[in-house]
């Protein structure tokens, strides 16, 4: 089974091209594979999103199955990004909270200053996402007690790190995976910044050394939205692509279930196809969303250890599918 769409072949091929940079072997320890029973670990990324690193970025994401938690600069979210690309990321089963408007330091802002910057950006997000983060990242890491509760009256909690390699200060690759080697364990926040070009061999090294079978990476369950699936779907209109999620993988004896959703406004009365990897190929696995967009995506007999990718058939004017991302199902 081929691991990625043709849609998508042309970043998976350029991420292949300007990852071919040296690997590094680190020495683990007998402790680096189980310092925790929990083996979940939260990759973040600050200050995107940028126009060729964050679909990189993304790609190298599904690769491995993976979820992370992205905290984009309002403006440059405005600037550089449609409401499609933000969904796009969202279908893919990541997370998205606010790092202010322009980037400054909350906790020098006067008067309301600090209240515009978190407001602002979250106005931004809501326009494309159709939802307001519930999470921030004060840029700097810089906080006081004044900026936790204006955001807290905006309905966010702050998300600080527990790992920073700093490749936003150029560190080379092995001086950023020996930080990380020594203080990776379960429930880990790793802080990098998808505007930097480093942070995607970082992110390549810490899936060799910490593949994705053995460890989760997930988004920040302070970022979560619960009413993500409705303000999502609310957010849509006539033309628009699909967008949708899968939120629930479990394996029951040898068959493996994703549950999710999938809405597309040219068919609200649901009998929305999903497909299994390629959505050319109409020999390949199909179901379809029920009345309430739900849907849940049985496969047996699963000949394949590589994440499973799954698409959303577009049902209205001429575009394209909707990918909704690349899944574990092998733990």
């Amino acid at each position: 089974m081929e691991r990625h769409n043709r849609v998508k072949r042309f970043f998976g091929l350029v991420a292949a091209g300007i990852l071919l940079v040296p690997t590094f072997s680190f020495l683990l320890g007998s402790s680096a594979s189980g310092l925790e029973s929990n083996k979940t670990v939260y990759l973040t990324f600050d200050d995107g999103p940028h126009p060729i690193f964050t679909p990189l970025l993304l790609t190298l994401l599904d690769e491995n199955g993976a979820k992370a938690t992205f905290f984009p600069i309002g403006s440059r979210l405005e600037e550089r990004w449609g409401s499609d690309d933000l969904q796009d990321l969202l279908n893919r089963g990541h997370a998205v909270g606010n790092h202010s408007l322009n980037h400054r330091d909350l906790s020098k802002e006067k008067g309301n200053g600090a209240k515009f910057q978190l407001d602002q950006s979250s106005v931004i997000t809501e326009k494309m996402a159709g939802f307001r983060p519930s999470c921030f990242r004060a840029p700097f890491g810089e906080k006081n007690q004044s900026v936790l509760e204006t955001a807290s009256s905006l309905g966010m909690k702050h998300i600080a790190w527990t790992v920073d390699p700093q490749e936003w200060n150029d560190a080379s690759i092995e001086e950023a995976m020996n930080h990380i080697v020594k203080r990776f364990e379960g429930g880990a926040i790793v802080l990098l910044h998808d505007r930097k070009f480093l942070a995607l061999p970082i992110v390549k090294e810490i899936f060799r050394s910490f593949p994705s079978d053995e460890w989760s990476y997930e988004t920040l369950p302070d970022c979560r939205n619960d009413e993500e699936k409705n303000l999502r779907s609310s957010s849509r209109t006539t033309g628009d692509i699909p967008v949708g999620k899968v939120v629930d993988i479990k394996k029951i004896g040898s068959n493996h279930v994703l549950n999710g959703w999938g809405y597309d406004p040219d068919q609200p009365e649901g009998e929305l196809k999903v497909f299994i990897e390629e959505p050319y190929d109409q020999s390949l696995i199909s179901i379809k969303t029920d009345s309430q967009h739900n849907f849940k995506f049985e496969i047996t007999d699963l000949e394949t250890d590589d994440p499973i990718c799954l698409w959303l058939k577009n049902e209205g004017p001429l575009r394209h599918n909707s990918f909704i991302g690349c899944h574990n199902v092998h733990k």
